[in-house]
């Protein structure tokens, strides 16, 4: 879920954080790095770097797991020389040589004071300009809510959104931000980010000599030395009142002409006709339509579309492309980043029907990369078939399993002698017509066999490893409903429940709770990383959440079922375009699988069954052993002891327990060793 990285720091008195190439040969051991692994984050520090370059890694390290990762992540820290370094290595992709301490920390200082710029894009003047309004110490008072802000540290730019800032500004920064990288003769790999106010991150708060802490939260009250949070209900109402963002416009009926280009080692490499449509989920594109709009004024439109898989100089390298090409034009085609399985409507009319992901793609560019290049090549593979109408129904490549099957929907076989049009038995006429679309275009040089369900032959099943379940029951829903998403979290200090849109598979986040709404039952997926006050607040709000419903759904009649991460049955999977694969890559290793189904995992059970645990009492000599059962806070034992072993643990009933005094509370609780 989260993009590696690896950040410097560096300097004397302002000590610079800027984001370097993910590789040992960044290294060297005169200056402080710290690598961001999501949910682990390394100090390194050089055997030669300076204390205020440590104490400021440190504080870059802190602010990253308390502001961006809810305090999840685990910290380490290690000394050049000293410490055990080998996982560090090996997350960073191997051990080179390390350069010993490079150029002095003040004139390095110097330098970057003078490479730190800021640049205001504003339309307020009746036209999109950009201006440099500061260089060297940057205020945060320079930033202003309307208009749009790029940061350039000649290693890493920013892309700063005021609240107010207009779409033009919007749009422009982030076009210019990437023409920065082509014309500065910035490396492929230069990130680029997008802040969006209020949401800063630390290494970009690190670029400003003052940045002033937030004020206190509304949400939080102080009692003794200590902040609490305040817990705030979230009304379940305004969630079925949400409305779904407006799509965009289609311009056209993608009639126009088309141009289709790979990135290969940093360059475009023109895909023939024949395949257009045809993408490889580990490698990225630009595309150029042309088209004539109602004055017959000729138009532009650049997608550079980027795959799940695709490596990050492949998607650099993208959109360095995409705005050379559109300097080719004077600036005047529209830019578009499509990421698979987020595609806009117009850019699947493009393809009539016949847009096709396939697993796999082209290598890295780089040199040093030990990618290599990777396509299916036992000749049998299978497409799901997707979508609503002729124009916007897709294929994408999933695992040969029968498993992968579902009822509602139509799948593609290709074998090395046929190719099985198989259609669900729930499967609209759409969807039959663009799986048989799909099949001609995939069938070289194999025939076409379509394939009911309940009809297929053994040859189908031996091709898919023989039969197995999958999901069969029909995709009942209310007239007009879609299924929805919607996503828990605390990581805010607050709970909060967030609508995903036009979701997918990667919009399962392992840190939290997902809330999946198929209306004949809702889902509770709880990620691998979610903690237990989410778990309690997600199974309340989801129990709320069907108490408020329209129509006759209720808890009584619509079941509340939660699946963990990594034991998804058929049930949840169908309402997705499922990727076994990187379902399996939530849970790290044997031991860890081997431990969760011991404890039960993949069990789906029912949200109220699960909300009991919170709830639930124990024998007192259970409540002795670690680990504790499910559910029980270690902070409030006495509230999960059987009422006949509660005064076996005080002497004495829980009323008269809950008149003392707190100090004498704490001291029972410690005399009993339930503390």
């Amino acid at each position: 879920a989260y993009e590696k990285r690896l950040l410097h720091i560096k300097g004397k008195r302002n000590v610079r954080v800027s984001q370097v190439e993910t590789s040992s040969k960044s290294l060297n051991r005169g200056d402080v790095f710290v690598l961001d692994c999501g949910l682990k984050i390394f100090q390194w520090n050089g055997e030669k770097s300076s204390r205020t370059e440590r104490a400021k890694a440190l504080e870059v390290v802190r602010q990253i797991r308390d502001e961006e990762r809810g305090g999840r992540a685990t910290i380490v820290v290690i000394e050049d020389g000293k410490d055990n370094d080998s996982e560090f290595f090996q997350e960073l992709g191997g051990k080179g040589t390390i350069k010993e301490a490079t150029d002095d920390d003040a004139e390095y200082e110097k330098k970057k004071g003078t490479a730190l710029k800021l640049y205001r894009v504003s339309d307020a003047s009746g036209s999109l300009k950009i201006e440099e309004i500061a260089s060297g110490v940057l205020k945060k008072e320079m930033l202003d809510s309307n208009d749009a802000f790029i940061v350039d540290t000649s290693q890493q730019l920013f892309v700063w959104i005021g609240k107010k800032a207009t779409k033009e500004e919007k749009n422009g920064a982030w076009t210019l931000a990437q023409k920065f990288i082509a014309d500065k003769g910035y490396p492929a790999w230069t990130p680029c980010t997008r802040i969006v106010e209020g949401g800063e991150t630390a290494i970009f708060i690190q670029q400003f000599g003052s940045w002033p802490k937030p004020e206190a939260s509304s949400n939080f009250t102080k009692t003794s030395n200590i902040a609490k949070v305040a817990k705030k209900d979230v009304d379940v109402s305004k969630l079925h009142l949400q409305e779904k963002p407006e799509r965009q416009k289609v311009v056209d009926d993608g009639s126009g002409k088309l141009e289709v280009w790979r990135v290969e080692n940093f360059d475009k490499v023109p895909v023939e006709k024949s395949k257009h449509g045809q993408f490889y989920q580990g490698d990225s594109y630009v595309l150029l339509y042309t088209y004539n709009d109602k004055q017959g004024k000729e138009n532009y439109i650049i997608y550079y579309w980027q795959g799940l898989d695709s490596s990050q100089d492949e998607k650099g390298a993208s959109a360095l492309l995409a705005t050379a090409l559109d300097d080719q034009y004077g600036g005047a085609p529209v830019q578009v980043r499509v990421v698979q399985n987020k595609e806009p409507d117009h850019f699947l009319n493009l393809f009539k029907g016949k847009f096709i992901i396939h697993k796999g793609g082209r290598a890295s560019g780089f040199k040093n990369s030990e990618q290599k290049d990777e396509y299916d090549t036992d000749g049998i593979s299978l497409f799901h078939v997707r979508g609503t109408s002729p124009l916007n129904t897709k294929a994408t490549q999933v695992e040969e399993k029968a498993s992968s099957l579902n009822s509602n929907d139509c799948f593609v076989l290709v074998t090395p002698k046929v190719t099985y049009a198989w259609y669900g038995k729930y499967a609209t006429g759409d969807e039959r017509t663009v799986a048989k679309s799909v099949a001609d275009t995939l069938t070289v040089p194999s025939k076409v066999e379509t394939v009911f369900e309940g009809s297929e032959k053994e040859d189908f099943w031996a091709a898919l490893g023989g039969r197995g379940e999958y999901a069969t029951k029909q995709a009942e829903s209310a007239p007009e409903f879609e299924p929805r998403l919607f996503q828990c979290s605390n990581a805010s200090g607050n709970f909060d429940v967030e609508e995903i849109f036009d979701f997918t598979q990667e919009d399962l986040i392992s840190d939290d709770i997902m809330l999946l709404d198929a209306w004949t039952e809702i889902f509770l997926w709880i990620g691998n990383g979610s903690n237990a006050d989410e778990k309690k607040a997600a199974l309340e709000t989801a129990i709320k959440y069907l108490q408020n419903s329209p129509g006759d759904r209720n808890p009584d009649n619509t079941p509340i079922l939660t699946v963990k991460q990594g034991f998804e049955p058929p049930l949840f999977t169908c309402h997705f375009i499922w990727d076994a694969e990187k379902a399996k890559s939530g849970i790290d290793n044997y031991e860890e699988l081997k431990k969760q189904l011991s404890a039960g995992g993949g069990a789906v059970t029912s949200a109220q069954k699960e909300l009991a645990k919170f709830s639930a009492t124990y024998p007192y000599e259970v409540l002795l052993k670690r680990p504790l059962p499910e559910g029980v806070n270690p902070a409030t034992l006495e509230n999960h002891l059987d009422a006949g072993d509660f005064k076996k643990a005080f002497n004495m009933g829980p009323e008269e327990f809950n008149a003392l005094p707190k100090w004498k509370k704490e001291a029972k609780k410690k005399e009993a060793k339930l503390f």
